[in-house]
């Protein structure tokens, strides 16, 4: 599945950081990712844009941090 059929096409590239009770320090980092702040409550995670690629969904009290954000061009790459 395509991330942009489960929201619009306004994407981020980003590093999130999760709370995560399994993870010894008690979070995880997601670097790298791509990113979409939504459906509401929720932020929308996924490795890239290719149709392969898995999609997870986080509810917004478990995002502790979204780093280095970036808008994606529609066609996958950093806006300059």
């Amino acid at each position: 599945m395509d991330i942009t059929t489960v929201n619009d096409r306004h994407l981020y590239q980003a590093s999130v950081t999760l709370v995560d009770d399994a993870h010894p320090s008690g979070q995880v980092e997601l670097p790298h990712r791509v990113v979409r702040f939504g459906p509401a409550g929720w932020l929308t995670v996924t490795t890239g844009t290719a149709d392969d690629s898995l999609i997870e969904m986080y509810p917004l009290h478990r995002v502790l941090r979204v780093d280095e954000l970036e808008e994606l061009s529609p066609g996958g790459g950093v806006h300059d």
